[in-house]
């Protein structure tokens, strides 16, 4: 079993570098005159896990949320990275944390390569992705621990929290599992503000095979979840 998902994750990363190659060679000159090939994008929306038994998280509705910076080769193919999270709404996040084992539904997390084909007459996207998926299993909560909470107040000038010596606190992760996940998706995309911006819906579906974590009775699993998201981009 380990042995064939080694192989359909060695052909899915094989298939997201070649898409890439293969559209540079076919059009190298509107890949180098394409005026804007950078976007930089964030997605929002919901996500259902069903991730196969005996992962705590299968059968659980969650927040999906992305943020993902690509070029665009030509006008038909482009390339990127993406980094997301699937949140789940209910159990807690860490081993332990509940009255039960089955309390555990932890945070899964991806930073993804992917490859995607636009046809240039139409806001079609079909992407393909590879790369690491990863969820917390032992954590802590650090007084003076930087979030995202943070980072937002500061931007907004926050004087008290410049005054402080760290922090308002945040979750730090101890022990994670990691492993080689992939992603296929497909989307539609309305351009805005003569060109400058684009809004879009996207169906992905995500996996992953997670090896048993130590110190704990989580056996091995495979993580699946489904999200359908709106992104906004900025190209």
């Amino acid at each position: 079993m380990k042995q064939g998902a080694s192989k359909v994750c060695l052909m899915l990363a094989i298939a997201v570098l070649a898409m890439p190659l293969a559209a540079l060679a076919q059009h190298p000159a509107d890949a180098r005159g394409y005026r804007q090939p950078f976007w930089l994008g964030v997605g929002f929306g919901g996500s259902v896990v069903r991730s196969l038994a005996p992962s705590p998280s299968a059968d659980r509705d969650g927040l999906a949320a992305s943020v993902e910076l690509g070029y665009r080769l030509n006008p038909d193919w482009a390339m990127g990275l993406e980094y997301g999270g699937v949140l789940p709404f209910s159990g807690c996040a860490h081993w332990d944390c509940g009255d039960s084992q089955s309390d555990f539904a932890p945070n899964f997390t991806r930073f993804f390569a992917f490859g995607e084909y636009r046809p240039r007459d139409s806001g079609l996207r079909l992407r393909a992705g590879f790369g690491v998926s990863r969820f917390c299993y032992r954590r802590h909560w650090d007084e003076h621990g930087w979030s995202w909470a943070d980072t937002i107040n500061l931007m907004l000038d926050d004087d008290d929290l410049q005054d402080s010596d760290g922090g308002t606190g945040a979750w730090q992760c101890d022990a994670s599992s990691k492993a080689l996940g992939g992603l296929v998706s497909v989307g539609y995309d309305w351009p805005l503000a003569a060109g400058s911006a684009a809004m879009g819906v996207r169906l992905t579906a995500e996996a992953a095979n997670h090896a048993r974590s130590p110190g704990t009775d989580l056996s091995s699993f495979g993580h699946r979840a489904v999200m359908l998201t709106v992104h906004f981009n900025l190209q």
